[in-house]
């Protein structure tokens, strides 16, 4: 908290006049006592003859020097200390205070909800996390001034909506934490929905800065605290606002605007994040998330080609554990790069035994791909294991690439130097430019399984991976379409001239040990039908 040290400066003062007036004092009562200076003066008038005309002008000239001097020292002095006051309260603001919008920050957050709970009764409160989700890409593409003043603008809209009792602060990045309290849980939800309601419709309308309109997306996430539903000695300020954070994640999920409210529902897989956390490193360590291997397809020649990678965990307690819950939470806690490596030397072991025709596709988050050293010590796995790089493909979900297109670029180039090839995954979910289609070396484009699934019953869906493989072809790359599941979508995504199809029609991801007897077996059952096809056409 900011201290202004008011108290200590005015007894500083108070002890400089003191001082001052005491030494005055002191020569007042000597002369006037005991004539000391008058004295002294004639000691010195009889020793030197010259001093008794002007003995009265040195001893009015040394007592105003004196004075003077005593007078300048206490300015130079209090100057001293308002100047070091004025560097500790700005230091101490610091700690409280966010530089880009002067909010609040998250340190400051912290202590206001801790006091509040220490409240006996507690008062009901409810606290909303807002992120703005693509923060680092209009950063990236405008500028990190356009990004300060976006957020700049959010921090005075939630401002300018909050109550006399609510706080607002900023918390890391691109967080915002609003605390309402006051009044009931209903009345305090209903003041976060009225500011979630708002921060929409802002959002929505765009961003006037510098005469660019910005977009920006956000979701939200909600906690309310009641003695009532909820309590406990684990419900300090670290821990609310983990679940707060726990909600916004759920939300970003689903996409832009979506609101996330923490429930009991939510508590349990939140004490099943943190065993994850408590885990996952040791895991990686001792491979236990393990490579799993879904085949790709040769729509025209139906032979196996290659293999995507998908990591699968047998958790000890947990039992399977989805990779959608615990890649992301390797992200969040900073291991993913650790887990992406481990993967890859296990799958890149493993298809040492395979043949030499099938690549192996390995998903690489951009996160990783930002940073040098992982590219380096991607290639040194392939150069470790000694599987060429011509067999590997890296998958970078088309999201990612457009948000961290210009940050990943010399990664991109990096590994097609050494005879990677790279795609782009989940393709029709976001928004490419087709100026990054052709400027970043992409080999393949894989289309999304939401829109291959239902192709033979939606027109749109058809349309779209229909338009996917036309622009495909013309920039040069292949096509790969996800969830192929029916005959029917196979054979329109040949007759639309898809390249590769990967889905449960062809085979469920396998562990390694059940790659090649598949692979065989596949093959097998190709030239067996080659060979009733040719039986038939002789008969």
């Amino acid at each position: 908290m900011v201290t202004v040290n008011d108290g200590s400066k005015t007894r500083n003062s108070r002890a400089e006049f003191a001082a001052i007036g005491s030494l005055i004092c002191i020569f007042v009562f000597l002369e006037m006592q005991f004539g000391v200076f008058a004295a002294i003066s004639v000691a010195l008038s009889l020793t030197l003859p010259g001093f008794k005309s002007y003995s009265l002008a040195l001893f009015v000239g040394g007592w105003f020097g004196l004075t003077t001097y005593s007078l300048i020292r206490r300015r130079d002095l209090r100057n001293a200390i308002e100047a070091k006051e004025k560097v500790e309260e700005e230091f101490e603001l610091s700690k409280i205070r966010d530089s880009v919008t002067g909010l609040p920050n998250g340190y400051a957050f912290h202590i206001v909800l801790e006091d509040k709970l220490r409240l006996v009764p507690r008062d009901p409160m409810s606290i909303l996390g807002l992120e703005i989700c693509n923060l680092d890409t209009i950063s990236s593409v405008h500028g990190t001034a356009a990004a300060a003043r976006a957020e700049v603008m959010f921090a005075n809209k939630i401002s300018s909506l909050i109550g006399p009792k609510d706080f607002v602060a900023r918390g890391d990045h691109a967080m915002f934490y609003t605390l309402a309290t006051g009044g009931s849980v209903d009345e305090n939800r209903f003041r976060i929905d009225s500011i979630i309601e708002e921060i929409v419709a802002f959002s929505t309308s765009g961003l006037e800065v510098d005469g660019v309109n910005l977009q920006a997306y956000v979701t939200f996430g909600i906690l309310d605290i009641d003695d009532v539903a909820f309590g406990g000695p684990e419900w300090d300020a670290k821990n609310i606002l983990r679940r707060v954070d726990f909600a916004r994640h759920k939300a970003r999920r689903r996409g832009n605007q979506a609101v996330e409210i923490f429930d009991k529902r939510m508590e349990n897989a939140l004490h099943e994040r943190a065993i994850i956390e408590a885990s996952i490193s040791g895991a990686i360590r001792n491979n236990e998330i393990v490579p799993y291997f879904q085949p790709l397809i040769d729509l025209s020649s139906q032979k196996v080609v290659g293999l995507e990678v998908l990591a699968r965990w047998n958790h000890q307690s947990l039992g399977a554990i989805s990779p959608g819950v615990f890649i992301p939470i390797a992200e969040d806690i900073g291991v993913l790069r650790l887990l992406t490596l481990s993967i890859l030397r296990q799958a890149c072991t493993a298809a040492l035994a395979w043949p030499n025709h099938i690549r192996i596709a390995v998903n690489v988050s951009p996160t990783d791909l930002r940073d040098p050293a992982v590219t380096r010590k991607f290639i040194a796995v392939l150069n470790e294991t000694g599987i060429k790089p011509e067999r590997i493909e890296v998958e970078i979900t088309e999201n990612a690439f457009i948000e961290e297109a210009g940050q990943i670029a010399g990664a991109i180039s990096s590994m097609k130097q050494e005879g990677i090839s790279i795609s782009i995954d989940d393709f029709g979910t976001g928004y490419s430019s087709l100026h990054h289609l052709r400027i970043l070396p992409f080999d393949k484009i894989k289309i999304d399984q939401s829109f291959v699934r239902d192709m033979a019953t939606n027109q749109e869906s058809k349309a779209i991976v229909q338009s996917v493989i036309a622009m495909a072809k013309g920039l040069g790359l292949k096509t790969t379409a996800e969830g192929v599941e029916l005959h029917e979508n196979e054979d329109l995504l040949k007759d639309l001239g898809c390249s590769l199809g990967q889905g449960m029609l062809y085979a469920k991801p396998l562990p390694a040990a059940e790659v090649l007897p598949f692979v065989l077996r596949y093959e097998q059952g190709l030239a067996n039908t080659a060979e009733g096809d040719q039986a038939s056409s002789v008969a």
